[in-house]
């Protein structure tokens, strides 16, 4: 049901942001419109040639109706492109009415009329009234000296007694029959500067001695949505329209007539508006303006979504991949090229250039993610070379950047429509093969909404949708492109786009089409015209394109692959930062804080960068603390405490003495001086680690000294009062008094932890649960097997593992620890029976492989007590197979492998111990061979080698878990005696 809702939400947002888009659309093109004055010149009236029937048609109408005609008029396009046909008109007069009338052809994509009427009247004082019943024409902007009346009726008749009507009202003189063509042409000439001063339009450029001007924004948005909202009730007017049409053209002309005349007239349409289209020009401002604010929305919702810092990178990635586009674009001719971003999604270049040939769009393509990817494998090759970059301030930044644009980029490089990818094999290999285009877009669409649900990735989960929206369009145009493929139907190359455009709706003109309507071929026109006039790849183009686009996957694979193999753990540190980075928060600090401890830990450090990236640290923590006052010092005292702890031992006692200092001169014993006194037995045990051995002792006794004056705070406190923060910081210093988990002596003292925990206690308190565990360890070690058991049930009951999911991790382990017990006493088949009622399947696959390791070695031990060496031997190989913790990538895992080779050593002991006690020598002195190898490859190892001696520190731990210990203790005889190791030294060992 969740997933019906989500699918659902997601399907509602995509209709609602397809609605947003073409709107924005619609007022994007109409800012795009270059205009000029729509100048008029006298023709004959066969001067309209293949248009004079429709024209005809109209004048018998007109005549009817009581008008006559006067003249006739030439009229080039408001849109200021020059392959644009010329338009004609015929205008009228009404003796009677004294009313003017202009004939002009329908232009409107889908309008059902054949022609528009205008009525018009001028008066004196420079102002007309003028009555309109055309679609496009009622919403073109006029001045406010001319006021428009659309009509609807469904004739001229009413459209003449609504102009009459309103005419009625106006009491100025209305001007003479002979100057009103004169102050009509007037109005035409000076539309366009009024417009200007009335804020509708402004001047773009001047192109020789006209002047260019575009719509302002608000304008154009009103017009795109007065366009939506009218569009919308042709649909349900269109009949009404048609039928009107026709009774008045049926008195002069037969039906085969009309529909020739509908044809020419759609054809003339179809002609224009393509010009149209083709002649758009983005101005700088809307381009400067529309990328700024674009931008703006895709951080914003970006901040909102990865934080200001993944935002800020993501950004400037996809800004690089759209600047490979338009850079490319730019070179390769295209007209009006423009980049914009699209919040949560990307970013997308536009550019038109129908003519240009297969391989310059592939080459566009290619340009947006072949710059990201260059750039990220140069940054890899850097650090790779030169590890100490990342030491530097900014070497996070660019390990994070490097990263976001090879995740991107390689992914836009995917055969997957609509990414850069799937365009190349859809440009290269399916575009002669159309209805596979259209298969191949709606498994795209399929595959893309399919992995979305499976990720939750709402992006790939929207952009399924589109594509699956678009179906439709797609067989339409996978049907006229066949047909065109079929009939090799070409303009010729020196063919101008207007005679093209009309050949190509002549194309739409055949009986496979007859069904669709004009909008329909329109789109569809529009989207065929690369193939139409750029023509199809040949197989040498295609063979071309394939070995470049192949090249450009296969090369940045090798090269990572080649790095990886040269210097893996540079790589995967590398790779393991920026993506940590990436998720992290937006603090700066924090963010430098996590990159630098993970190449602290895998690289070699420059030290006087880091000294001097931590003397940066140290400073902004003590700025930050000397601001503070009241209650905002203490929480920042501990946040600064908490990040210093991480990384920097020697400032976190710093701030640790700061915190006791403040809050240990009281009165009345506080919590924040137990508090403080708490955390100064923290820092001064993590210092002590890197202090001087001569020190140890004395740091120990200052150790206990803090930790019991905390303890007596808190229980003084507590004697007075109970306290839920008092009893749980007293549980953790009490704790902190027991570093020896498994000392029987502190039996009392796990017992009080208990209690002091259970206080208020919820089913979810894992600190409860593990302090129940570690006191049944210290029952086990202290010979109380049957109280060790109660305690561990008394775990699951707190923890109320009865009412959670059966793959609960933490209820899963406490199982495994009963049966630990339960070998440890000899009750096998209960233990048995145990493992086999829990699940070891969870939703986290590490903790899945950690349940599966433990129960093999629970039976491995159990076979072993019981001298069933066969079925023991079973259990170690089972445990040999089941790899490592990895990171769920094959790959990866691969070179991590290489990285620091690891094998399933506690296995390969259990399996050797096995089959040295079934006989079988010569298998198990294989296995130590192996073994022998492994540990001469880890002999460099400072960690695993005593300084001064060169013989090998065993690797497996005689301590742990109470119940474990002799299994443990097992493994580390089995490698004593298999590899000549020396045992490792405990803590106090080390100290002395």
């Amino acid at each position: 049901m969740d997933l019906l809702w989500g699918v659902g939400a997601t399907v509602i947002a995509v209709i609602l942001l397809l609605q947003v888009l073409a709107l924005l659309i619609s007022t994007n093109r109409l800012l795009k419109l270059q205009l000029w004055v729509p100048r008029k010149t006298p023709c004959v009236r066969a001067a309209s040639g293949d248009l004079l029937p429709l024209f005809d048609a109209a004048r018998a109408e007109m005549e009817q109706a009581g008008f006559r005609y006067m003249h006739s008029w030439r009229g080039r396009s408001m849109v200021a492109a020059e392959n644009i046909p010329v338009s004609y008109s015929d205008v009228y007069h009404h003796l009677a009415q004294d009313v003017h009338a202009e004939v002009v052809l329908a232009e409107a994509p889908g309008d059902k009329r054949l022609y528009n009427i205008h009525l018009w009247n001028t008066y004196i004082d420079g102002k007309a009234l003028l009555t309109v019943n055309g679609l496009q024409q009622a919403l073109v902007p006029f001045p406010t000296r001319v006021s428009v009346i659309a009509d609807k009726s469904p004739d001229l008749a009413g459209q003449l007694a609504t102009h009459l009507h309103v005419r009625e009202l106006i009491t100025v003189q209305r001007t003479d029959l002979e100057d009103a063509p004169k102050i009509a042409q007037n109005l035409v000439d000076r539309w366009l500067v009024r417009l200007e001063r009335e804020g509708k339009v402004y001047q773009r450029a001047q192109r020789g001695d006209e002047i260019i001007y575009g719509f302002r924004f608000l304008p154009a948005l009103k017009m795109a949505w007065n366009m939506r909202k009218v569009r919308q009730n042709t649909a349900a007017n269109s009949a009404r329209q048609t039928s009107a049409t026709a009774t008045g053209a049926k008195s002069t002309a037969t039906a085969e007539i009309i529909l020739a005349a509908r044809q020419l007239r759609d054809r003339h349409t179809f002609v224009r508006t393509l010009c149209t289209l083709r002649s758009m020009l983005a101005p700088r401002w809307y381009q400067y303006a529309s990328f700024a604010l674009s931008a703006l929305a895709f951080l914003t919702l970006g901040a909102w979504w990865w934080g200001i810092t993944g935002a800020l990178l993501i950004g400037a990635v996809i800004a690089v991949h759209e600047g490979g586009h338009w850079l490319a674009m730019k070179l390769a001719g295209f007209r009006d090229v423009q980049v914009f971003f699209v919040p949560g999604m990307g970013g997308i270049t536009s550019g038109e250039k129908h003519e240009a040939r297969p391989l310059t769009h592939m080459l566009v393509y290619l340009a947006g993610p072949m710059p990201g990817l260059l750039l990220s494998l140069a940054s890899f090759a850097l650090i790779a070379w030169e590890p100490c970059i990342m030491n530097t301030t900014w070497g996070p930044y660019l390990t994070m950047a490097a990263l976001a644009s090879l995740l991107v980029n390689g992914f836009n490089l995917l055969p997957v429509l609509p990414l850069d990818g799937g365009r190349i094999i859809e440009l290269l290999l399916i575009a002669r093969l159309p209805w596979l285009r259209f298969i191949f877009s709606l498994a795209s669409g399929l595959m893309m909404l399919g992995y979305g649900l499976y990720s939750n990735d709402k992006v790939l989960l929207g952009l399924g949708i589109v594509v699956l929206i678009t179906a439709r369009f797609q067989f339409k145009l996978a049907k006229a492109a066949a047909l065109l493929l079929r009939q090799k139907a070409r303009p010729a190359s020196n063919q101008d786009f207007a005679s093209a455009a009309g050949e190509l709706f002549d194309f739409f003109d055949q009986a496979s089409f007859s069904t669709w309507n004009f909008s329909t071929r329109l789109e569809v026109g529009q989207s065929l015209l690369s193939r139409y006039l750029g023509g199809l790849p040949g197989w040498r183009d295609s063979s071309a394109g394939m070995a470049l686009y192949l090249a450009c996957l296969v090369l940045p694979i090798a090269s990572l692959l080649a790095l990886f193999y040269t210097a893996p753990t540079t790589m995967l540190n590398l790779a393991g930062q920026g993506l940590s980075g990436l998720m992290t928060s937006t603090d700066n600090m924090q963010l430098v804080s996590l990159a630098r401890s993970d190449v602290k830990a895998a690289t070699k450090v420059d030290a006087s960068s880091w000294e001097e990236e931590r003397k940066l640290r140290r400073t902004a923590r003590a700025e930050k603390i000397t601001a503070a006052q009241g209650e905002d010092r203490v929480r920042l005292l501990k946040d600064a405490l908490e990040e210093a702890s991480e990384s920097d031992a020697e400032d976190a006692l710093r701030i640790a003495r700061i915190y006791y200092a403040e809050n240990n001169n009281s009165v009345q014993a506080t919590y924040f001086h137990a508090d403080a006194a708490f955390a100064m037995a923290n820092a001064l045990r993590n210092w002590s680690e890197q202090d001087e051995v001569e020190n140890t002792a004395r740091n120990e006794a200052d150790i206990a000294n803090y930790l019991q004056e905390a303890e007596a705070i808190l229980r003084a406190r507590l004697h007075t009062q109970a306290d839920k923060n008092d009893a749980h910081l007293l549980a953790e210093v009490l704790q902190a008094k027991d570093m020896d988990a498994d000392n029987p002596a502190q039996l009392l003292l796990k017992q009080e932890i208990v209690s002091l925990f259970s206080k208020d206690k919820t089913q979810d308190d894992t600190q409860l649960l593990q302090a129940h565990q570690m006191l049944a360890r210290s029952y086990y070690i202290s010979g109380k097997a049957d109280e060790a058991a109660q305690e561990l049930q008394l775990a699951e009951n707190d923890y109320d593992c009865a009412a959670k999911r059966n793959d609960d991790y933490l209820c899963q382990s406490l199982k495994q620890d009963q049966a630990w017990l339960l070998v440890g006493k000899k009750k096998f088949e209960e233990a048995i029976k145990l493992l086999n009622t829990y699940n070891v399947t969870t939703k986290n696959h590490r903790q899945n492989d950690a349940m599966n390791r433990e129960n093999h070695q629970i039976r491995w031990m159990i076979t072993m007590l019981k001298k069933d060496y066969a079925q023991a031997s079973k259990e170690a190989q089972s445990l040999t197979k089941l790899q490592l913790p990895g990171t769920g990538n094959w790959l990866v895992d691969f070179f991590i492998q290489r990285a620091q080779p690891a094998s399933n050593y506690q296995a390969d002991l259990m399996l050797v111990e096995s089959l040295r006690a079934r006989g079988e020598q010569d298998e198990a002195n294989k296995i130590t061979e192996r073994l022998l190898d492994s540990q001469k490859k880890m002999r460099g190892d400072v960690a695993n080698t005593k300084p001064g001696n060169t013989e090998f520190i065993c690797r497996i731990n005689s301590y742990g878990s109470a119940w474990k210990t002799p299994f443990q203790q097992t493994l580390q005889n089995v490698e004593q005696r298999e590899t000549k190791c020396m045992p490792r030294l405990n803590a106090s060992q080390m100290s002395r």
